[in-house]
């Protein structure tokens, strides 16, 4: 009994001892791997220094101003995306690299904050590009200028005061510099398009009822209105204030206005149109 039990345990001391030698391999080689990485971080995050100053110029090559604030022309959101890709794949912590914070080399820090700072300028970048989208949106052509604003846009048909009021809501989630004043420049000019509608919208109500004139029609009204069509841009609302205005001259016997007014106007009106960033205009 006594030789099968030694050899039992022979076997039992040889198992453990082979368990052993191959932990402390593993061991000894996961170290040897830790230590390679080590120095491969050491090595790559130096030659990301190049790569951060390569991206920093392609950031400003972003902008047309010195001081990064104004979009470059015809800028689109495909080339910032390109460069938060390329910012991405550059790796500067610990946990790209598998390693421990204190294995980083001694100016890893420094290079991470420069990363992140790069990082939000593109946000920054992709945010503009946003919001000069929605922006666009709010004009049948878009903005025609995002270098210098120029008061030569036409609100769509059926954009609504919310819809501009969505757009600087969200503008003032940015800092005061040159862009955002750009963009409440081209609001304003919405603004003032706006108000003209409305208030052409009340005028034909006072007047018109049921399609029959009401007592509120006077020569001096309907005059102001007739100025104020003629400074509409968007041609489906002259169109349609035009109709409204035909009804009551004929049924007044002021005399024909119709199409051939307004095309004559649509020609001029950029030269007569004095809408102003609040949001004012002369007459209607």
């Amino acid at each position: 009994m006594g030789k099968p039990l030694f050899k039992t345990l022979t076997v039992l001391f040889v198992a453990i001892g082979a368990l052993a030698i191959c932990l402390l391999g593993y061991r000894q080689n996961n170290q040897k791997q830790y230590e390679q990485r080590v120095a491969y971080a050491k090595t790559a995050i130096s030659a990301e220094k190049a790569s951060l100053a390569t991206i920093a110029e392609e950031i400003g090559e972003l902008y047309s101003n010195d001081d990064r604030t104004i979009l470059k022309k015809d800028l689109e959101q495909e080339d910032v995306s390109k460069l938060v890709a390329k910012l991405a794949a550059i790796k500067v912590s610990a946990d790209d690299y598998g390693i421990d914070e204190d294995a980083l080399p001694s100016d890893s820090q420094e290079i991470q904050d420069q990363k992140s700072a790069l990082d939000d300028e593109l946000k920054d970048a992709e945010a503009k590009i946003k919001l000069q989208v929605a922006t666009d949106d709010l004009f049948t052509k878009g903005v025609s200028n995002w270098q210098k604003a120029e008061n030569d846009v036409i609100i769509k048909a059926d954009l609504k005061d919310t819809d501009v009021g969505n757009v600087r809501e969200n503008l003032g989630f940015f800092a005061d510099d040159a862009w955002k004043d750009l963009v409440k420049e081209y609001l304003g000019y919405a603004d003032a398009q706006l108000d003209r509608v409305a208030k052409l919208d009340e005028s034909f109500k006072s007047m018109l009822k049921d399609d029959a004139v009401t007592s509120e029609v006077t020569l001096e009204k309907y005059l102001a209105v007739v100025e104020s069509i003629s400074q509409v841009r968007n041609e489906e609302l002259k169109e349609k204030y035009a109709k409204l205005a035909d009804s009551i001259s004929t049924q007044m016997g002021y005399g024909y206005y119709g199409s051939a007014s307004t095309s004559s106007s649509t020609e001029t009106y950029s030269d007569t149109y004095t809408d102003t960033e609040s949001g004012t205009d002369s007459g209607y």
